[in-house]
């Protein structure tokens, strides 16, 4: 079993004490990756070797040497990718943040000159056309190499194609710019008083403070002056939802809404620029627009059929959505004691979470109590354990291998076919790391003989705070969440295939998804939760009835929340502004 969360924190800071006692390595476990600048050398090395495999495959005759050969280029060029994202999202030292960028646009660019590899792409038709690939998975794997080429323009006219590659990269360019905006430009709101913020959420914003207005009387007599304590509020998505959720005070509500909406004002003109081009690229390729060409590889095919579909659901959803905005809205009139009070945008989740605990008394701090993080994570442990018959064990790291004290790393083991892969947990909170909760692949698994097999290597990422040195508590809704991405990884780690290309997450966007949401389910069985979710204190398992009222609470205005997320993509898919 998984040691207490405290525990493995004072562990891992322990053994940063200890380094030199450990195995040196780099980043990840790559050696090339002991200094900030072995990214450059990581770079290098890559379209070295994939330069040297481009060489060999023009040299091969039709055969199904030629899929394993281009899986080993995308496994050389995704090393350095992934591993290059990973570390300008969470790494705390600028050096390394900034070079793993410069590493990630270089590798970027290597792939842009690959996608319009003349030799490649004859090479896979070839191999395609001569039905020398014995297996489906080669067969596929084949495919989906040729449409890759195919998306990247290899088809068009020089001149054509040549615009299209700086249409990529400039595409590429503007969504990391807008990312890198929303990590170190975050909107903010300071609240004064501090008061005016519940007690028991005030440990996730900031302490702030000013000095307080004076009388005249007051002003005379230095003696007097006081400052007044406030909080700042960050407008990322995780704190934005929890202050418009809990926050009691609609014009902190309101300010915060709107921030939250509106920042970094920058993005603005990154939006309108990648807007921009991606039309430009859409219709350079052929296509009405980018939502028509990106939604292709997916199941569904067709941006037309997604129109279809999301407007007929909202068809079918939206007398029911009308009937539960009326009664959030006349719940706010008899609180607020206001007969022409609206709803507004920013009273929503507020009304809707009062409205969810006095049906169902639902304390969200009675239900934190039984969730300390480390429980959570004994839990999936638990819970991996029953389903496949494997566990995770932390073990040890290398020096330069971890990226913060606060990370472990854990191998998945099976007892009968030994490790399974190994994931990278850095699940608490810090100034300029990635703000949500997300899977970041780091190597992908791939058949290397008959008897070798590249193992998985994956980092799941949260954002979780922990005050005083003590585990964080999580809410049910951070419960889900760590579930879903909890199943993410687990995709990555199970799957077993030929080709890198197919392995974990790395299949189509609506596909990827499936495992995530299934797992999501385990979060909100009393089955599963009653075998972790533990009260620290008295060491009493959660109560099923406080389980039901959960469930109960979550099944709640379910045509509000469905049709929220179908403007959503509704949105997307009409206007194409990510």
């Amino acid at each position: 079993m998984m040691l207490r969360a405290a525990a493995i924190r004072r562990a891992a800071v322990a053994a940063y004490s200890t380094a030199a006692a450990r195995p040196e390595t780099g980043l990840y476990g790559f050696d090339v990756l002991r200094t900030a600048k072995g990214f450059r050398r990581f770079v290098d090395e890559a379209i070295q070797r994939s330069d040297e495999l481009v060489a060999h495959i023009a040299q091969l005759p039709s055969s199904a040497e030629i899929v394993n050969a281009m899986d080993e280029i995308s496994n050389t060029v995704c090393s350095v990718i992934d591993s290059a994202e990973l570390c300008r999202n969470t790494h705390p030292d600028r050096e390394f943040v900034e070079e793993g960028d410069k590493a990630s646009m270089r590798i970027y660019e290597h792939l842009q000159y690959l996608n319009t590899n003349s030799t490649l792409y004859n090479a896979i038709l070839k191999a395609e056309s001569e039905g020398v690939l014995l297996t489906d998975e080669a067969r596929k794997a084949a495919n989906h190499l040729r449409v890759d080429f195919e998306k990247g323009g290899i088809h068009l006219p020089k001149d054509k194609l040549e615009h299209v590659n700086q249409l990529n990269l400039t595409i590429a360019q503007l969504g990391r710019k807008f990312n890198e905006n929303i990590m170190i430009k975050p909107g903010f709101v300071d609240i004064y008083p501090a008061s005016r913020i519940p007690r028991n959420i005030q440990h996730n914003f900031k302490s702030i403070s000013r000095s307080r207005h004076m009388g005249v009387e007051e002003q005379s007599n230095p003696v007097n002056t006081t400052r007044q304590k406030g909080l700042r509020i960050l407008t990322d998505s995780g704190t934005l939802s929890s202050a418009l959720r809990w926050v009691a005070d609609e014009e902190v509500r309101r300010q915060v809404f709107i921030a939250g909406n509106s920042e970094p004002r920058e993005n603005i003109g990154v939006l309108d620029e990648l807007i921009d081009s991606r039309d430009e690229f859409a219709k350079t390729m052929g296509c009405k627009s980018y939502a028509e060409f990106a939604i292709r590889p997916n199941m569904a095919a067709s941006a037309d059929v997604v129109m279809s579909f999301l407007n007929e659901l909202s068809h079918i959803v939206r007398h029911k959505a009308d009937e539960e905005f009326n009664t959030i809205q006349d719940f706010k009139r008899r609180i607020c004691n206001q007969k022409s009070a609206d709803l507004e945008p920013w009273d929503e989740d507020y009304f809707i979470g009062m409205m969810k605990s006095s049906a169902h008394s639902v304390d969200p701090s009675v239900v934190a109590s039984y969730f300390p993080l480390s429980q959570c994570i004994k839990g999936l442990n638990v819970l991996v354990e029953s389903l496949f018959g494997a566990t995770f064990n932390q073990i040890p790291m290398g020096d330069g291998e971890s990226w913060h004290p606060d990370v472990i790393k854990l191998s998945l083991h099976h007892p009968d076919q030994g490790d399974l892969g190994f994931m990278y947990l850095d699940l608490y909170s810090r100034k300029g790391k990635y703000p949500g909760c997300a899977h970041f692949a780091i190597r992908g698994g791939r058949r290397l003989s008959d008897l070798e097999y590249q193992l998985p290597i994956i980092a799941l990422v949260c954002n979780f705070s922990s005050s005083r040195g003590l585990t964080a508590r999580l809410n049910h809704w951070d419960v889900e969440t760590l579930f879903h991405e909890f199943g993410h990884a687990l995709h990555s780690l199970l799957s077993r295939t030929e080709y890198q290309h197919f392995s974990g997450t790395r299949v189509a966007l609506d596909v990827a998804e499936t495992p995530s949401n299934l797992f999501e389910f385990y979060a909100w069985d009393y089955r599963v939760l009653r075998t972790f979710a533990v009260d620290e204190t008295t060491g009493d398992p959660i109560p099923e009835k406080l389980v039901k009222a959960l469930n109960a609470s979550r099944n709640m205005f379910p045509a509000t929340e469905l049709q929220r997320q179908v403007f959503l993509y509704l949105y997307l898919v009409s206007y194409d502004p990510y």
